[in-house]
């Protein structure tokens, strides 16, 4: 407790009336989803406690940190994993005790349904800290990269899908989004409506191999299916 063990991305989603903070299996539980071996391999240290800059009400840009336990008096996690276990990296953890100073902006999932067509070799923006940076009073640095393996094809049991981007560490649990002004495509053909959409695509959880540009992203059905776990 009180010593930092590494850095992360996460971000807020309401559900059922609830705030949570969505973010990857291996932030919350300190360990590798693929060995269960601890990530911090000097002390082998597992984190207790998870610190959350949150946006304030009084002013645009003002934020402070706010900490959340992440197991309770009897060591049973207060975050829930996603159904399939550590298979999945996603987690999620309920906020409680907010205080009143504090302005939540929750991401909206009706983005995840926004009918903006993707492919192969599309560009994408991966939204997080990358090496813990933040330079704009803790609004994301907008990493971008492009769609490596189709999204229709998805791997692991149709829930991830894979991009190319040159990406660091403290960007697990960014959100990814695509984003298209004027011309796109959509399900019905060729649209030109002279605006901005924005596609929510699923959450990030880092490369596939330390040496490799190619990231993974779990899809957005992961989020609805967790937070449906962590709500019944």
């Amino acid at each position: 407790r009180g010593h930092q063990i590494s850095t992360a991305t996460g971000f807020v989603v309401e559900h059922k009336g609830r705030n949570f903070l969505i973010t990857n299996w291996h932030v919350l539980s300190g360990r590798d989803p693929e060995t269960e071996q601890p990530l911090c391999k000097e002390t082998a240290a597992i984190p207790d406690e998870i610190r959350i800059a949150h946006n304030l009400k009084h002013a645009i840009g003002s934020w402070r940190f706010y900490h959340e336990r992440l197991y309770t008096n009897d060591d049973s996690p207060r975050w829930t994993e996603h159904p399939r276990g550590r298979e999945v990296d996603v987690a999620c953890l309920r906020l409680k005790g907010i205080p009143n100073e504090v302005k939540i902006k929750p991401l909206d999932l009706v983005l995840a349904d926004v009918d903006l067509a993707l492919y192969p070799a599309m560009p994408v923006s991966v939204i997080g800290f990358p090496l813990g940076l933040r330079p704009n009073a803790l609004f994301g640095v907008w990493k971008t990269g492009h769609i490596a393996s189709d999204p229709d094809l998805a791997l692991r049991k149709d829930a991830s899908f894979l991009i190319d981007a040159t990406t660091r560490e403290g960007m697990s649990g960014s959100p990814v989004v695509a984003r298209a002004i004027g011309q796109y495509m959509t399900s019905r053909g060729l649209e030109n409506t002279g605006k901005m959409v924005t596609r929510f695509l699923g959450i990030y959880s880092g490369r596939i191999h330390k040496d490799s540009e190619i990231g993974r992203v779990w899809h957005t059905r992961v989020i609805r299916e967790l937070l449906e776990r962590a709500t019944t």
